[in-house]
């Protein structure tokens, strides 16, 4: 991929699906996850519907949440912001 320059391209681009995509996998890149992160994007992260845990329903991505062990930096499973923020999952 090509860096984009023109910081109004690069806003445009970022509204893209591909740009979305390109955005979340560098943050977790930059969190520590580690492993195929096209593949956990494309066939895990995108098409849960439903927090794991709790089974809250997602109203976007904005609400869905790449869980990782931080030691190991692997993926666990796909949650919501409050079960993921409180570790909720990890008291049953």
């Amino acid at each position: 991929m090509t860096y984009i320059y023109d910081a109004k391209k690069r806003k445009e681009y970022g509204k893209t699906p591909e740009g979305r995509k390109s955005n979340i996998i560098g943050l977790w890149k930059f969190r520590g996850i580690k492993g195929d992160l096209d593949f956990l994007y494309d066939s895990v992260y995108i098409n849960e519907t439903n927090c794991w845990h709790c089974d809250k329903v997602f109203n976007g991505t904005k609400d869905r949440c790449l869980d990782h062990c931080h030691v190991t930096g692997e993926f666990r499973q796909i949650l919501c912001q409050s079960c993921n923020m409180f570790d909720r999952w990890m008291t049953t």
